[in-house]
Order: structure tokens, then C-alpha cells, then sequence
């Protein structure tokens, strides 16, 4: 028997995700919350990729390519992606700050 790691889903982010993480990290520097931030962003990431399906809640599934549509929550931080099973892969849709960082 192996005790090989399950194989990780590629994370990519979509347009405009950069920029949404980006004023969420500068709302955190202001908080004084980035580590905070960094913790729950590496922790998100870590989920999204390992295990997508059981990470968030399905929205709809595409009728045009094999996809389906997910929104999760890691306070403070929402969520939206998409998972294309054929390719193993995670596509973020949107970052967004849930709750304030106090």
C-alpha cells in the first residue's frame, strides 16, 4: 500500500481576485490584523485545494463545460470559486471580506 498525499487541485485566481486580496490585505494592515489575514488566507488556500467539494457550498453546476460553482466562508474572508473536475482544478471567482477584522 502507498501512503501517497491525495493529489492537490490547481488554485488559480480569476480576474480581478489579485486586486480584491490585495484591499483586503491593506484593510487588514489598518487594522492591525495581517497576521490574522495571512493565517486565514493560507489556511483558505490550503482547504480550496485539498478539498474543494467539502470546503464550501455548491451554488449550480455549468451547463456548458464540466464545473460546478461554490461560495465558502473563512472568517472574515468569503469566497466564491468554481471546480473543474476533469483538469483538477479551482478557479477563484471572488475574495471578499466577510466581517470587519475587529
Amino acid at each position: 500500500m502507498s501512503d501517497a498525499q491525495p493529489k492537490l487541485y490547481k488554485l488559480d485566481p480569476g480576474p480581478g481576485v489579485i486586486e480584491q486580496i490585495q484591499a483586503i490585505k491593506a484593510t487588514a494592515k489598518q487594522a492591525g490584523k495581517f497576521a490574522a489575514f495571512i493565517d486565514t488566507l493560507e489556511k483558505a488556500v490550503l482547504r480550496l485545494q485539498s478539498d474543494p467539494h467539502g470546503s464550501g457550498d455548491p451554488e449550480y453546476r455549468s451547463k456548458h463545460v464540466d464545473a460546478l460553482y461554490f461560495h465558502a466562508t473563512f472568517r472574515p474572508l468569503a469566497f466564491r470559486y468554481v471546480i473543474f473536475e476533469q483538469v483538477r482544478g479551482v478557479v477563484l471567482l471572488s475574495v471578499r471580506l466577510y466581517a470587519d477584522f475587529s
